[in-house]
């Protein structure tokens, strides 16, 4: 009988060794919550990494689109005057410092009824909303009458900069440069255009123009070409 009393005292001292105490249990909790906090924050620096690679392949390929247009637009400049609706005509290439802004007259482009030289007015500027946009006209067609063809180009814009090569060698942002005397039809021959994001970061690019002015020296009278 004393035989069989103590094994079941050992077996009942076992069972109790076996089992978690209520003080290894809190810790056992503690640890895990402590483990999936981390795990939890590992997870969101993962993801949050792939959000910023994500956005940076975005505004890369925005910008990279951007630069194209650009590039295709001033590669096409032509020595072509624009009316501005209120009986006069505008150069064919101008520039404001004052509020970031640049108007030409752009070749190649389709040949259809209502634009049959394919010439259009180009103008890019910065809106309200930080954004580089650009817009367009038919040669035929007037921007005080039409709002024309809007594309925005880059968003989150702190600023852009365009600069004309000079007769003198010297980037102006003023296009006719101060102190030079050109024809309404005169085009830079170097354009330097640079864009700086609200993030600061920086693009810049060199573009060749066309060297036009008809008449060096005199500023006066208007003309189109074919």
């Amino acid at each position: 009988m004393a035989a069989t009393i103590r094994s079941r005292s050992h077996i009942s001292h076992r069972e109790r060794q076996g089992g978690f105490t209520l003080i290894e249990a809190v810790i056992s909790l503690m640890l895990l919550a402590v483990m999936s906090v981390m795990s939890y924050q590992a997870v969101d620096v993962i993801l949050s990494s792939n959000d910023r690679s994500r956005g940076q392949l975005e505004d890369e390929a925005q910008l990279h689109r951007a630069w194209q247009i650009i590039s295709r637009d001033i590669m096409h400049l032509r020595p072509r005057g624009f009316a501005d609706g209120l009986g006069g005509m505008e150069r064919a290439y101008l520039t404001d410092p004052s509020n970031f802004g640049v108007r030409f007259s752009r070749g190649g482009g389709p040949m259809v009824r209502s634009n049959p030289t394919g010439v259009s007015r180009i103008e890019y500027r910065i809106n309200d909303d930080n954004q580089l946009e650009r817009r367009s006209w038919p040669v035929t067609a007037s921007s005080l009458a039409s709002e024309g063809n809007l594309v925005v180009l880059v968003r989150g814009v702190d600023d852009v900069e365009i600069e004309q090569l000079s007769r003198e060698n010297v980037f102006s942002p003023d296009w006719p440069p101060i102190n030079e005397t050109h024809d309404p039809l005169s085009l830079p021959r170097m354009i330097r255009m640079t864009i700086t994001l609200a993030d600061g970061s920086e693009t810049s690019r060199l573009l060749p123009g066309l060297d036009f002015d008809p008449n060096p020296g005199k500023d006066s009278g208007t003309g189109t070409d074919e």
